[in-house]
C-alpha cells in the first residue's frame, strides 16, 4: 500500500522538528548545568587537606550551585594512570588532585591538563629503622633505601643524598609504593624509606622508626584542570579553585578543627595527622620557588625515563597562574 505524499512530508517535518527539539534541549541542559562534576585524587594523604574539608563541608557543591551547575559532585580515589587517563577521555573527571610528578607525566603524555593551584608544599623526609641507630643521611652508606620510582620523594631522596655528599651509587635503592614497602620496613628487609605522610608519622608514633635531619627536598601538591574545562566553561573552573583556596584559609584560621577533619576523612589516628601538620605549608601557591622546583622535576622526570615525549615546559605547557590571588 503506498502512502500518500502529504503523509510522508507530515511526518518527516515531525521528526525534523523532534530532533531539534532534543538537540536544543540537550544544548539548554549541559547550559544550566545538569553535568556530573568529578573530583579524583591521586590514592589518599594528608596533603589532600584542602579537598577533604570543602567536601566536607560541601563547598564544592556551593560554589557550582552559585555558578548553575546544581548536578550532585562525584568523588573518586584513583589508583593508576590507567583510571586517570579514562577519566579524563570520558571527562568524567574535571579537577585532579596529585603530587606535581604525576601531573607532570599526564602532560608528558599529551593529556591536556594545567596546573591552576598548589594545595599545599610539604617536605620531604627520608624515615631509618630506630635499632639502626642512624642519625645522618651519610650514615646510609652502603644501607638499602625504599622508595617509589618516578616520584617526586625519588627525586628529592637523590637531591638529599647529593646534599650529604653521597649518590644513588653509594646506597642500596629499592623501588615500591608505600603499600608494598611498608611490610617490608616494619619486618627490616630495608633500611629506611624516603616516603610522605602518614606513612612516616605511622612508623615514628610505633617506634619503629625515627627521620634523618639535613636536606631541602619539598613535594609540591597540585590540582590540575583539563584545558578543556578552563576554555569551555570557565565558571565551574573557577567554582572548583575558589572552594579549594576558600578551604586553605579555613584551614589556617581552625588548624585544631581541619586536622581532626582530614583524619576522620582519611580513617587515621589524630595523633598521625597532628604530627605531620606542621609539615605542610597550607599557604603555597603558584610562586616562582615552587615553578622552579617543578622545573627540576621535569628535567629529572625526563632523565629517568618517566616521560618519554621530552622535557615538560613547566611554564608554557603545564601551569596556568590565572586563578593565583584571586
Amino acid at each position: 500500500m503506498r502512502i500518500p505524499r502529504q503523509i510522508v512530508i507530515v511526518v518527516a517535518l515531525m521528526l525534523a522538528g523532534g530532533l531539534v527539539w532534543f538537540i536544543l534541549k540537550r544544548g539548554e541542559s549541559q547550559k544550566s548545568g545538569h553535568i556530573t562534576v568529578g573530583i579524583g585524587t591521586f590514592s589518599e594523604a594528608i596533603d589532600y587537606g584542602p579537598v577533604y574539608v570543602a567536601r566536607h563541608f560541601g563547598w564544592f557543591e556551593d560554589a557550582l550551585k552559585a555558578v548553575g551547575v546544581t548536578q550532585e559532585v562525584q568523588y573518586v580515589e584513583l589508583g593508576s594512570f590507567d583510571e586517570i587517563q579514562t577519566g579524563f577521555a570520558q571527562s568524567k573527571l574535571h579537577a585532579f588532585f596529585s603530587a606535581e610528578a604525576p601531573a607532570i607525566k599526564l602532560r608528558s603524555e599529551n593529556q591536556n591538563i594545567r596546573v591552576v593551584e598548589v594545595g599545599c608544599t610539604l617536605q620531604q623526609e627520608v624515615l631509618v629503622r630506630t635499632e639502626l641507630n642512624i642519625t645522618s643521611i651519610a650514615q646510609l652508606r652502603g644501607k638499602s633505601i625504599a622508595v617509589a620510582e618516578g616520584t617526586s620523594s625519588h627525586y628529592g631522596l637523590l637531591k638529599i643524598l647529593s646534599m650529604a655528599g653521597l649518590s644513588a651509587r653509594d646506597v642500596k635503592l629499592r623501588p615500591g609504593f608505600p603499600g608494598d614497602v611498608k611490610p617490608l620496613f616494619e619486618s627490616g628487609a630495608v633500611d629506611a624509606w624516603a616516603v610522605w605522610p602518614p606513612f612516616v608519622e605511622e612508623q615514628v608514633i610505633a617506634k619503629r622508626g625515627h627521620t634523618l635531619p639535613g636536606g631541602d627536598a619539598k613535594i609540591q601538591s597540585v590540582m590540575s584542570l583539563p584545558m578543556s574545562l578552563i576554555e569551555q566553561r570557565p565558571e565551574i573552573a573557577q567554582a572548583l579553585v575558589s572552594a579549594i583556596q576558600k578551604a586553605k584559609k579555613w584551614m589556617a584560621a581552625n588548624p585544631d578543627e581541619a586536622q581532626s577533619t582530614v583524619a576522620k576523612s582519611l580513617k587515621l589516628p589524630s595523633e598521625v595527622v597532628r604530627l605531620a601538620w606542621p609539615k605542610h605549608n597550607w599557604s603555597a601557591t603558584l610562586t616562582e620557588d615552587v615553578l622552579a622546583d617543578m622545573d627540576e622535576k621535569s628535567q629529572f622526570l625526563s632523565r629517568q625515563g618517566v616521560v618519554r615525549n621530552g622535557i615538560v615546559n613547566i611554564r608554557k605547557e603545564l601551569v596556568d597562574s590565572r586563578y593565583v590571588g584571586r
